[in-house]
């Protein structure tokens, strides 16, 4: 071993843990991660799997079709006994294991360890946004990840018993998360390619057709097999994280993941334009991983992903030509250590401006407004509130988690497995404050409603004569009917109007 790995090695390390606590240590608690406590208390506590939806007082499918049901079981014991400590370093290990198995495969391709890490830190950049916590989400970048490991250690090696670990993968991947498609989309496209190009691309496929078939092994069946077609086809315009890129940038949200995003998919397109080889698998799995992120936002950690596996072995290629070319000179031998050098400081001033090193992650987990209605959670907690409760969407769940038995909600996070269409349609009508708005509140009549300030739904109530304002601060306003079961007969003292 040469001399300097003494002090390159350590300093490397110390710079990647630094800035990974930089990228992924965030406190601020996830809305969806109170519908996993929920579904997991009931099942653990009570012993029941809630084929029903007992959660909500508006019209429900007559089978909740849960696609993250086995997340919930698995967060809640851990949340239980170790609390949101647990939940979070169950986070940080299956964040290591993904970005390890991303650098792995990039490894397998045959990429150098320098270019593995320069395409490595801006992917990580990207996979970062995908890991706000806790979100079933994890899962599904953790067994993609896995998946792609598995399909190059394959391809490189011909080693085709490999591909049958996929089968188990599939069946868990399915259970934890309805991101489950993503792998059989990359199984089948390896299949493609690998055909396309001449080679054995029939291992790929038969175990891409089985993989499928496996995924009947979850507690719904194949009814699981209508919800994800439902699930996948739907539309979902008023959720900020499926619009599209394009609207994205129309509605100036997600700015820097869209950018760096575009960034990425423009620099994949011309390495692999002006790469000697056409590799016909890496051509198709780029393409379709850039439309999946062009179509949703949410979707373009799975290119940071690709970007950090795929982008080192066309790195090192186009280094290497370069050299036999003798286009540079001795000095230039430097290059790639100074260019990840410069990538780790401008990622850490980007993601850290306030140049605060911080060695430790953070173990908590958050729930303070305006991201979460904090006013509205103690002034019922004070007035020992029960009855219908009709939130903003985001915050469904969080009042089901601390609020059930005694209340019920009109909508939240599991809309799209657990209300009827039209429903659905309702409820965003009134939240984003159109037209249609007040037929919600005709036909679903709820006992308190927990909304935004100025949002949407406040100017619908507003213009209603029959609810009245009894709680407001920055981040929630409370009303409540003028008559009725939950009739505002006086205000509480305190109370902002």
């Amino acid at each position: 071993m040469r001399r300097d790995k003494y002090v390159s090695v350590p300093l490397l390390t110390c710079g990647l843990y630094v800035l990974w606590v930089a990228l992924f240590s965030n406190d601020l608690a996830d809305y969806d991660l109170w519908g996993y406590l929920s579904f997991g208390r009931i099942f653990w506590e009570e012993g029941t799997f809630p084929y029903q939806d007992v959660f909500s007082y508006t019209p429900t499918k007559k089978i909740w079709v849960y696609h993250e049901w086995l997340t919930g079981v698995c967060f809640y014991p851990i949340y239980a006994h170790a609390g949101a400590a647990g939940l979070q370093l169950l986070r940080y290990v299956i964040l290591m294991l993904t970005i390890y198995l991303i650098y792995l495969t990039a490894q397998k391709r045959g990429g150098s360890v320098v270019w593995r890490l320069i395409a490595l830190l801006p992917g990580t950049l990207l996979i970062s946004f995908g890991y706000v916590p806790v979100r079933a989400q994890i899962f599904t970048y953790l067994f993609f990840a896995l998946s792609l490991f598995l399909l190059e250690s394959a391809r490189k090696e011909e080693r085709w018993s490999l591909l049958r670990w996929l089968l188990p993968i599939q069946v868990l991947w399915c259970n934890f998360h309805g991101g489950y498609p993503a792998g059989l989309g990359v199984i089948f496209l390896y299949g493609l390619g690998e055909r396309w190009a001449g080679r054995r691309g029939g291992p790929f496929l038969k175990m891409g057709i089985g993989a499928a078939l496996v995924t009947v092994l979850n507690p719904y069946g194949i009814h699981y097999w209508t919800y994800t077609f439902q699930a996948v086809t739907m539309p979902r315009p008023d959720i900020d994280e499926w619009v599209s890129v394009l609207a994205a940038l129309q509605k100036a949200i997600y700015g820097v993941p869209v950018l760096i995003f575009l960034i990425m998919s423009v620099l994949l397109v011309l390495f692999y334009l002006y790469r000697r080889s056409r590799d016909y698998t890496d051509l198709l799995v780029l393409a379709v991983m850039i439309l999946l992120g062009s179509r949703h936002v949410r979707h373009t950690v799975f290119l940071g992903l690709i970007f950090g596996a795929y982008l080192p072995l066309v790195l090192h290629e186009y280094w290497d030509a370069r050299k036999e070319k003798k286009d540079f000179g001795s000095y230039w031998r430097w290059v790639p250590q100074m260019t990840l050098v410069l990538l780790w400081l401008g990622i850490y001033g980007f993601v850290n401006p306030n140049r605060v090193f911080t060695m430790s992650p953070t173990f908590s987990l958050i729930t303070s407004s305006p991201s979460f209605p904090v006013g509205a959670y103690y002034w019922m907690i004070q007035h020992r509130f029960q009855g219908k409760i009709l939130s903003q969407f985001e915050w469904g769940e969080f009042f089901l988690w601390y609020f059930y038995p005694a209340c019920r909600v009109a909508m939240d996070g599991r809309y799209e497995t657990v209300y009827e269409e039209q429903v659905i349609r309702d409820y965003f009508q009134f939240q984003s404050g159109k037209k249609g708005g007040r037929e919600f509140l005709r036909k679903y009549p709820p006992d308190l409603i927990v909304i935004r300030p100025n949002s949407g739904a406040e100017f619908v109530l507003r213009a209603e004569p029959g609810w009245k304002k009894i709680y407001a601060d920055s981040g929630c306003v409370i009303y409540r009917p003028v008559t009725g079961k939950g009739a505002a007969n006086q205000e509480p003292s305190g109370v902002v109007s």
